[in-house]
């Protein structure tokens, strides 16, 4: 909310929170209005954009289940970027996209829909970021790096040059990934991944 708010672009409605007792609180100045429930209302009143709040949860199916229902319900979603981010214009930033403060999107990246690209993180030249996934704060991809969909690289992860990162992975903070990774893997933080399991 504070990087919509320093855009100067959007007017905040409101926040919904399907936890009841929230309602009527406030969080930065900025209402909770109600749960899940309110989406018809809003959008009759003229609210078409939403931005998902959750981040980079144990569980990527609930930040991924939030913005389903929102889809289903006719919100679309604005690409977010912090003004403090640095995207280079030949970068490809898709729907739904979120770039906090300090983060670098380099040359000829590609960002699918709905990812997100946290606090100083640094997505080099050519890299591709896949659908929900999330590059937590501090990671750095080196060029050429591909990252799958419903992924999530921790904090301080390192990577080589043009490696594979699956769907569905998730890869612990201050891990260094020198190898592709298949689908569904888990990698310890604080590991050194060449591409043979258990191997440090």
């Amino acid at each position: 909310m504070d990087m919509v708010k320093l855009l100067d672009k959007y007017v905040i409605a409101g926040i919904l929170d399907d936890d009841q007792q929230l309602t009527g609180k406030e969080v930065l100045g900025i209402p909770v209005l109600g749960t899940r429930a309110l989406f018809p209302v809003l959008l009759e009143k003229g609210v078409s954009q939403a931005a998902n709040g959750v981040g980079g949860i144990v569980d990527i199916n609930v930040r991924i289940n939030i913005f389903e229902s929102l889809e289903n319900a006719g919100f679309s979603f604005p690409s977010l970027i912090h003004p403090q981010a640095a995207v280079e214009k030949s970068a490809e930033i898709e729907e739904g996209v979120q770039v906090f403060a300090n983060a670098y999107v380099g040359s000829e990246a590609h960002l699918h829909p709905r990812c997100m690209v946290n606090t100083n993180a640094v997505v080099s030249h050519d890299c591709v970021i896949g659908m929900y996934s999330h590059i937590a704060p501090g990671a750095l991809l080196a060029g050429e790096v591909q990252v799958g969909a419903r992924s999530l690289v921790g904090m301080g992860v390192t990577t080589a040059i043009g490696v594979k990162i699956g769907n569905n992975v998730r890869i612990g903070n201050g891990a260094i990934i020198l190898a592709d990774v298949p689908d569904k893997t888990i990698i310890q933080a604080g590991r050194f991944w060449t591409g043979k399991v258990g191997t440090p």
